[in-house]
């Protein structure tokens, strides 16, 4: 028995420290790398890939998104641009084929170059560069683009005061320039006379070539450099009516009330077309300060008549009287600031495009007094898709 027992024992013993060892195991807290545990993480791996994959596709489908959407601005501008470009080219025809340059009148096609109207049934749409007929002349102001949100017309500059007259240096034609300037101002109620003669001297500073800043509020670089956001004074004419929110004294309100009386052009001399201008600026054409603007208003009224063809070369002089009578107190007469013509014109254009505007202004100038051939219309400034409501009234 002895023997037999002695022959057991190990394996006794195997089974005793097994048992112990299976009981301390269950004692133990389970191993976070039991096949649970695994598991576990293996979901939470899966599902952070998951998670990651569908933020990189919806980065994907919303780069997607704003690409197509550029390339439809992107088509729709280049759609917007092309119908301005034919309204310029139309617009230029127009002025080209004008029959009498001397006279500019608002009873002309160019002026009433606007909304189409809708064509007569049986009428075909057509849109042509080449015109033969005198039947087809007669539908130019009336053209159809084919669309219907599309607004144009052509605007006579010369009507307005031109602010880079200021530049000029000649001492007396610029004596009579800062007259009509002051003369507008007191007229529009903008500031009293010293805030006007500060605008005025700001504005020489910002046209002439120097840095000598201009008695009675005059503003040169300097003066610029020392703002927020410093910069430096033109030193040149203006490049548009935008430009003059750098100028010391133009604020916002001041730039709106000038803005319909007042016009940038490329040159220092530009006359007023009386056929075109308003009360304000034709009463402005004196060398004293304005009292009353009736005579002038009086004057103007004529061309409210049905039958009105245009003040003609020999009828300036009645203007001068006018302006003459707006001064009672008396003044000489900027007699060479009146013409009844223009050289420059300025066409305006509005596209809409399902949702989208698109605007634009172009200058044209429109040389000689004869409608030839080597009378050319030349586009010399072109702004297209700026702010609407900055351009169109």
């Amino acid at each position: 028995m002895k023997t037999a027992f002695s022959a057991n024992k190990p394996l006794q013993m195997m089974k005793m420290i097994s048992t112990a060892k299976i009981i301390e195991l269950r004692r133990q807290p389970r191993s976070l790398c039991s096949p649970s545990a695994e598991s576990g993480v293996a979901i939470i791996t899966v599902m952070l890939i998951i998670a990651l994959m569908v933020t990189l596709l919806g980065f994907l489908i919303e780069q997607q998104h704003l690409m197509i959407r550029r390339m439809a601005n992107q088509n729709v501008a280049e759609q917007g641009y092309q119908y301005a470009a034919g309204v310029d080219a139309w617009a230029a025809r127009l002025l080209h084929d004008d029959a009498d340059r001397v006279v500019d009148y608002a009873g002309e096609d160019w002026a009433r170059f606007g909304v189409p109207e809708k064509l007569e049934s049986g009428d075909q749409e057509s849109f042509s560069l080449d015109l033969n007929s005198a039947e087809e002349k007669k539908k130019l102001p009336t053209i159809d683009f084919g669309i219907a949100g599309i607004e144009y017309k052509i605007d006579d500059l010369q009507g307005r005061f031109n602010l880079n007259n200021l530049a000029n240096r000649e001492p007396v034609f610029l004596s009579g320039q800062k007259s009509i300037f002051l003369n507008l101002l007191q007229v529009l109620e903008v500031g009293e006379f010293d805030a006007r003669e500060q605008l005025y001297a700001a504005l020489v500073d910002w046209l002439d070539d120097n840095d000598t800043r201009t008695p009675a509020g005059g503003a040169e670089s300097s003066d610029y450099q020392i703002k927020s956001t410093p910069y430096y004074a033109a030193d040149q004419k203006l490049t548009s009516l935008g430009e003059l929110r750098f100028i010391e004294g133009f604020d916002e309100k001041t730039i709106n009330a000038i803005a319909p009386y007042v016009t940038v052009l490329p040159i220092e001399n530009a006359k007023i077309n009386i056929n075109s201008t308003s009360t304000e600026v034709l009463a402005s054409l004196s060398a004293v300060p304005v009292v009353d603007t009736s005579s002038v208003d009086l004057f103007l009224a004529e061309r409210e008549d049905e039958n009105f063809l245009g003040f003609q070369p020999n009828q300036i002089q009645n203007a001068e009287f006018a302006i003459i009578g707006a001064s009672p107190s008396g003044g000489q007469f900027v007699r060479n600031m009146m013409q009844t013509n223009s050289y420059f014109f300025r066409v305006t254009t509005r596209v809409v495009v399902g949702d989208y505007h698109y605007c634009g202004q172009t200058t044209v100038l429109r040389e000689g007094a004869d409608p030839d051939s080597s009378a050319r219309v030349t586009i010399i400034n072109r702004q297209h898709n700026t702010l609407c409501d900055e351009i169109v009234h």
